[in-house]
């Protein structure tokens, strides 16, 4: 289901797999070459919106220039989305798994895709039972935690980096670690590491009132999850409840596949 006054598309970023692995001495303009294929998942703006065509996407390569801090602070979802609203525009929001192949290339990655023109960045917290992901995404999280990544070492390689970014940056995370570490402490270690908005694909919306609760607290939007399937009333339910945008799971598969629109 498609409402013409919402936005849509995300499209999922990833390495070319011909390609050598990055090797974490390499600065920005040497990470050149990307493929885009897209989630079996559509971002909808939540209570607001903008066009409803989607566009394709061709394969790039892109030279950045060295990031730099930047002087501009960055704004929210909720303001990213009615900027767009106003141009006339859809969201680019590209994902990629924290510390794969290790945090120093998602450090590099994030200011690539930020420099790319990127509206939003989802940033995925690798668990190592993501039931939400398909085979894609599960092996990235297998190949970050074997790499010894953890959510301390992701917010200390994102208090670095955020400042240098332009766009918002969306964090994807299961919630067992979140309720491990406490969901107070747990928004308030996002807001001083500069995150804007949480999407957690596990909890339903009857069991979001803390996190909606902690995360208002902290300035962190929270984007909910609903379905094709899900009832028109608990689907309404969502929209009201969610900041940003809703995260509508267009297929009744696993996410983050592998079907590519730069064909």
């Amino acid at each position: 289901m498609r409402d013409p006054q919402v936005n849509s598309v995300s499209p999922f970023l990833f390495r070319n797999p011909e390609e050598k692995p990055f090797s974490s001495p390499r600065t920005i303009p040497e990470v050149q070459s990307m493929a885009v294929t897209l989630k079996t998942t559509f971002f909808f703006q939540s209570k607001a919106g903008g066009g409803d065509s989607l566009p394709r996407i061709k394969p790039f390569r892109f030279k950045a220039p060295m990031a730099t801090l930047s002087t501009v602070p960055t704004v929210g979802l909720s303001e990213t989305f009615s900027k767009l609203k106003q141009q006339g525009k859809l969201a680019f929001i590209p994902y990629i798994t924290a510390g794969d192949p290790d945090l120093s290339t998602t450090a590099q990655a994030l200011q690539v895709l930020d420099s790319c023109g990127s509206d939003i960045i989802e940033l995925g917290v690798p668990y190592s039972d993501p039931l939400a992901d398909g085979p894609v995404i599960q092996a990235a999280a297998t190949r970050s935690l074997a790499r010894g990544t953890n959510f301390d070492k992701i917010v200390a390689m994102l208090k670095d980096v955020v400042p240098q970014l332009s766009c918002p940056i969306a964090l994807f995370s299961y919630y067992n670690p979140i309720l491990k570490r406490g969901v107070e402490k747990f928004m308030i270690t996002l807001k001083d590491a500069g995150i804007h908005g949480l999407v957690v694909p596990d909890v339903p919306l009857e069991e979001t009132g803390i996190l909606r609760k902690e995360a208002a607290s902290n300035n962190v939007e929270l984007v909910l999850l609903t379905t094709p399937t899900t009832p028109i009333p608990r689907m309404k339910a969502i929209v009201e409840a969610s900041e940003g945008f809703v995260y509508l799971v267009s297929e009744l598969s696993w996410s983050y596949g592998s079907s590519c629109i730069c064909q």
